[in-house]
C-alpha cells in the first residue's frame, strides 16, 4: 500500500470530531438555516466529511432502532428516551466512528416530584433546578449551552464576554452576557423568562425582528409559535419556588393544583371539572398539599376527603 496515501489519524479524528458536531447542531431544536448552509459546505469539501458523516449517522439510526429491541426495552422504559439513544451511541458508537456519542454530548440533569437540585457548572455558573424539570448543560472551549426540556431553572451565569450563555427552551434562546441572573420556566409549553440581575435577550432563532431584550423585573412569556411579550414582573413572587414557596396570584384552581403537584407525592385532584376555574390568591408552603387542600376548601366553600393515596376536593356536601 502507498504510504502516501494513508491520512493520518489525527486527520481523521479531527473529521469524526467535526461530524459529530455537525450531527449535534442540526438535530438541535435551535437549529438554523446559517447551520445547514453550513453543514452544506462542509459536506462538499470532501469525501472523507461525507462518509463520516454518513457513517455517524448510521449509528445514530441504528441506536434508534436498538431501543426497541427487548432486551434494552426495561432500560429504555426507565430512561428518557434522549438518554437512551446516547447511552445505546456509547456502546456501539466508538467502533463505528472512532469516538462515540458520548464525548459530544450535553450532560442531563433530571429532577423528580418534590426534588430540587443546585448545578455547578465548570465555568463557573450555577444553576438550581425546579422539581420535576429536565435540562441539559454542554460547556466547552467554544460555547456554553443549555436547553430546559420541561420545569423550571434559576441560573447564575459566570461572566465570560467570548462565550455568552445560551438557554434554549421551546423553540426560544435565552442569552445571557455574563453576570446575568434570569429564572426560565417551561410550563405547558409556554416559556417564561425573568430576569433577576443584569440583563438577558429573548430571540427566535432566524426570526431578528422577535429579539427582546428584558431587564432586571422584566418578564418575557411566550406561548407556542406567537409573538413574545415583555412585561413587569413580581420577581419575588415569580422566583418563590427557590425558597420552597408556591405564590398565587388570582390564578385558577387547575393552575394552582398543577403547581402544588409538582412537589408532592399526595396529588390532589377535583371530584368536579366545574371547579377547574375558581380562583385563588395566597402564599403556600411548596409540598404540603394537605394545608393547601384545607385552605382551599375553606375559602371556597369546597370539601377536602382522603383519596387513595392523595386529596380530593369536592363541592359542598358532595353536590
Amino acid at each position: 500500500m502507498d504510504r502516501d496515501v494513508v491520512k493520518p489519524e489525527r486527520d481523521l479524528e479531527a473529521v469524526r470530531r467535526q461530524a459529530a458536531d455537525w450531527l449535534a447542531r442540526l438535530r438541535s431544536d435551535s437549529r438554523t438555516p446559517d447551520d445547514e448552509a453550513g453543514f452544506k459546505a462542509w459536506l462538499d469539501r470532501s469525501e472523507d466529511h461525507r462518509t463520516t458523516f454518513d457513517a455517524l449517522t448510521s449509528t445514530w439510526e441504528l441506536a434508534g432502532a436498538l431501543r426497541h429491541d427487548p432486551k434494552i426495552a426495561a432500560t429504555t422504559q426507565r430512561t428518557p428516551a434522549r438518554l437512551a439513544r446516547r447511552a445505546v451511541l456509547a456502546g456501539v458508537g466508538v467502533s463505528a466512528v472512532g469516538l462515540g456519542w458520548m464525548a459530544f454530548a450535553p450532560e442531563v440533569y433530571a429532577t423528580g416530584v418534590g426534588e430540587t437540585r443546585t448545578l455547578h457548572l465548570d465555568d463557573g455558573s450555577s444553576v438550581l433546578l425546579d422539581a420535576d424539570s429536565r435540562l441539559s448543560v454542554r460547556i466547552d472551549g467554544r460555547q456554553r449551552r443549555a436547553g430546559l426540556d420541561k420545569g423550571r431553572a434559576f441560573f447564575r451565569a459566570a461572566r465570560d464576554p467570548s462565550r455568552p450563555f445560551v438557554v434554549a427552551a421551546e423553540g426560544r434562546e435565552i442569552v445571557g452576557d455574563g453576570g446575568d441572573a434570569f429564572g426560565v420556566s417551561v410550563l405547558s409549553r409556554a416559556v417564561s423568562v425573568v430576569a433577576v440581575e443584569g440583563q438577558v435577550l429573548v430571540m427566535t432563532p432566524g426570526q431578528p425582528s422577535g429579539r427582546i431584550t428584558a431587564s432586571a423585573g422584566q418578564r418575557v412569556i411566550a406561548e407556542g409559535q406567537g409573538p413574545a411579550r415583555r412585561e413587569v414582573a413580581d420577581v419575588q413572587s415569580a422566583t418563590a419556588w427557590r425558597f420552597g414557596q408556591a405564590v398565587f396570584d388570582d390564578q385558577t384552581l387547575a393552575e394552582a393544583l398543577a403547581e402544588m403537584n409538582r412537589y408532592s407525592r399526595r396529588r390532589i385532584e377535583l371530584a368536579d371539572p366545574a371547579l377547574e376555574g375558581l380562583r385563588i390568591s395566597g402564599v403556600y408552603k411548596a409540598g404540603d398539599n394537605e394545608a393547601f387542600a384545607r385552605s382551599v376548601a375553606t375559602l371556597l366553600d369546597l370539601d377536602v376527603r382522603a383519596n387513595g393515596g392523595g386529596l380530593l376536593i369536592e363541592p359542598r356536601g358532595g353536590a
